[in-house]
Formats: structure tokens, C-alpha cells, sequence
């Protein structure tokens, strides 16, 4: 009888050995399968930290090419702007010299006109003059005359 419980005993300890043998082997599984779900984890992680910074990266080159392309376009057109109000300067220039030059052509014909103006009417009147010279003597003697006779 003792053998038998002793038997017992050592089936029961065999079989408590072995479930202890197969949970250490189940805890190590669970600890392997830990281990690579958080690498797997970390693989995520890594994976998306990678995209972000790539993202992250290229977001700032965007900025800085759109930013340079800007400055260019501002640049080209500041200069394209300066150069056409240069030109549109000295074309009003040449157009204003052109206007004053026309207008001191002008001015000088009005006083050549003027002149001549004024110097038919000096001679228009001289002409009169010389021209009405014998009536009004004739007219002065004639109411000289009849000034005497009454």
C-alpha cells in the first residue's frame, strides 16, 4: 500500500513536473511572443516616425522652393517693373523736350504773328491817316469857312 500511494504520489508529482515543464515552455512562449509583438511594435513605430520625419522634411524643402520661387518671381518682376518705369520715364522726357521745343516753335511764330499784327495796324492806320490827311483839311478848311461867314 505504501507503494501504491507512494506510486500515486510520484504519478502525481510526474504530472505536476510535467505541467510545470510546460508552462515554463508556455511562459517563454508568451515572453517570445511579448518580445515580438513589441518589436513588431517598434517596427510600427520606427516605420511611422520615419514617415513623419520624411514628411516633416519634404513639408520644409515645399516651403523653402515656394518661398525661393517667390523671392524670384518677386525679384524678376521688381526688376521687369523698374525697367519698364525707366523707359516709360524717358520716353515721357523726350516727349516732354519734343512739347516744349514744339511750344517755343509755336510762341515764336504767335510774336512773329503778333509782330506782323501789330505792324499792318501801324501801317493801316498811317495809310488811313495819310489817306484822310487832304479830307480833314479839306473838311477844316470848309468848316473854317463857314465859321467866318457867320
Amino acid at each position: 500500500m505504501y507503494d501504491a500511494v507512494k506510486r500515486k504520489d510520484n504519478e502525481k508529482l510526474t504530472a505536476l513536473k510535467g505541467q510545470m515543464a510546460d508552462m515554463g515552455n508556455d511562459y517563454e512562449d508568451m515572453i517570445r511572443a511579448r518580445e515580438e509583438a513589441k518589436k513588431q511594435l517598434d517596427a510600427k513605430f520606427e516605420d511611422v516616425y520615419r514617415k513623419l520625419q520624411a514628411n516633416r522634411d519634404f513639408t520644409v524643402a515645399e516651403g523653402k522652393r515656394v518661398n525661393d520661387t517667390l523671392k524670384a518671381f518677386q525679384l524678376k518682376f521688381e526688376t521687369q517693373l523698374k525697367v519698364t518705369e525707366d523707359k516709360l520715364r524717358s520716353e515721357m522726357e523726350a516727349e516732354k523736350k519734343h512739347v516744349r521745343e514744339e511750344l517755343a516753335a509755336i510762341n515764336k511764330r504767335l510774336e512773329t504773328l503778333e509782330k506782323g499784327l501789330q505792324d499792318e495796324k501801324e501801317e493801316r492806320l498811317r495809310q488811313t491817316d495819310e489817306t484822310l490827311k487832304p479830307i480833314r483839311q479839306n473838311i477844316e478848311s470848309m468848316c473854317g469857312v463857314e465859321a467866318r461867314m457867320r
